[in-house]
């Protein structure tokens, strides 16, 4: 004889014993009772939180299946806010998917960082702006024609910001030891040509970023103190990107 008839007679005789029945009509009740609760169970099955149910507990047992406060199945009270999610409206299932979505944007977005040179192979982000732009061809807000992925890089959509002056892959090196004036009369047009503003020196060469001693794409110039220069600028070297102004060698 197994356990589990032993089981099942002991919980027959203890049926007997608090009903009052015969040992055919108890075995009959308990099995009744058995394929109820199977019945509930199954019409009453939460989708498990990592599914994108609730986040519930599943209790089933006799003695705790009901929810005292409203008599709902106690499998529907969520475990993280305690509301039963037949009466009350549960959110944690929406704000754990918010947490997941916002999670990959952010990661997105770094890896997105590091395309500014070309743009990625397997970046959601890159994939958009190439299908949006056809192909880095055209700004999808003013629809202007672009020359390419740098050229949408500087163009900054929806932003469309005004194209710089040269050209990138020019040489520089040639301004040298000469005497130039560089300006940004180029971004300014009409009441806004007040805010533009010229300098005039000597370019010294490229620029070294003094922490690493590594040559930028950035040019020095040392101002010519006979010269007004904007914000009565102290005359010390600046540093200037080529592309950003124009330039009138003298």
């Amino acid at each position: 004889m197994t356990r589990s008839n032993h089981s099942r007679r002991r919980e027959a005789r203890e049926y007997m014993a608090r009903h009052g029945t015969t040992y055919t009509q108890a075995l009959r009740a308990l099995e009744t009772a058995a394929q109820h609760t199977a019945h509930v169970q199954q019409a009453f099955q939460v989708i498990p939180a990592d599914q994108g149910g609730p986040r519930v507990p599943a209790v089933t047992t006799r003695e705790h299946d009901v929810n005292p406060v409203c008599g709902h199945w106690q499998g529907h009270k969520c475990d993280s806010c305690a509301t039963c999610t037949i009466c009350d409206g549960c959110y944690c299932d929406e704000l754990r998917q918010e947490a997941q979505e916002d999670a990959c944007f952010d990661r997105q977005t770094r890896d997105h960082e590091d395309h500014r040179a070309e743009p990625g192979e397997d970046c959601a982000i890159c994939d958009d702006n190439r299908e949006r732009t056809k192909d880095y061809t055209e700004c999808p807000t003013c629809h202007k024609a672009l020359k390419g992925f740098w050229h949408f890089k500087e163009h900054c959509p929806p932003y469309c910001l005004t194209d710089k002056p040269h050209p990138p892959g020019l040489d520089w090196s040639h301004l040298a030891g000469r005497r130039v004036t560089i300006d940004t009369h180029w971004c300014y047009q009409g009441k806004m040509a007040g805010y533009a503003a010229s300098w005039t020196g000597t370019v010294i060469g490229r620029w070294r970023n003094p922490d690493t001693g590594a040559v930028t794409d950035l040019y020095e110039m040392h101002l010519d103190p006979n010269v007004p220069q904007p914000n009565d600028h102290d005359l010390t070297p600046i540093q200037f990107d080529p592309r950003e102004f124009t330039i009138t060698e003298h």
